[in-house]
């Protein structure tokens, strides 16, 4: 991965938690062992805090660090504590029965979440890609792409084509890490 690729990933993903969209979608977790609270997805990231073993948190967004490992963008559940990155093989989920799903693509590539399951639907809503969103419903007529009804952050809900979306097993966000 070039530098100017690594930093145009960066900045999105800056970009995209500052705005407030990924919150909404927070998934409960707990650290698994005493953990490093660092300032990017990286093993040489300044610290930021140590969180101890069974630390509740959120995770608000994933990336692939320097290292190649996941990485989650956390929000400890502790007032007070900053937000900041930890390993993913560091965390475990809480169960879930939602879906979720990431829209597919290079970074920045953007995809039109349509009205009805076809390409003849109005255009509702512009996604990024990586975006995180839950899957609502899923339609499939013989012979022709299977399309799902997703829901952003920001409660805006579509139809996406199965190949414009990256959608994770029953239960699981991002990842199901292996423990």
């Amino acid at each position: 991965m070039s530098l100017i690729t690594k930093l145009t990933a960066g900045l999105l993903t800056f970009a995209t938690l500052m705005a407030g969209i990924l919150p909404a979608m927070a998934r409960p977790a707990t650290l698994t062992s005493r953990s490093n609270l660092r300032t990017s997805a990286s093993l040489t990231a300044s610290v930021e805090e140590i969180l101890p073993s069974g630390s509740n948190l959120e995770v608000l967004n994933l990336t692939v660090g320097d290292d190649g490992d996941y990485w989650y963008f956390v929000q400890p559940t502790v007032e007070g504590t900053a937000r900041g990155w930890i390993r993913s093989d560091l965390v475990s989920f809480k169960p879930s029965q939602k879906r979720y799903a990431t829209i597919s693509g290079e970074r920045g590539y953007k995809i039109n979440v349509r009205s009805s399951p076809n390409l003849g639907g109005k255009v509702l809503h512009t996604g990024l890609s990586g975006d995180l969103v839950t899957v609502e419903d899923s339609y499939q007529q013989a012979g022709e792409y299977r399309w799902y009804r997703i829901k952003f952050p920001n409660n805006v809900t579509g139809w996406v084509r199965e190949d414009l979306l990256s959608i994770w097993p029953q239960g699981c966000i991002i990842i199901c890490p292996v423990h």
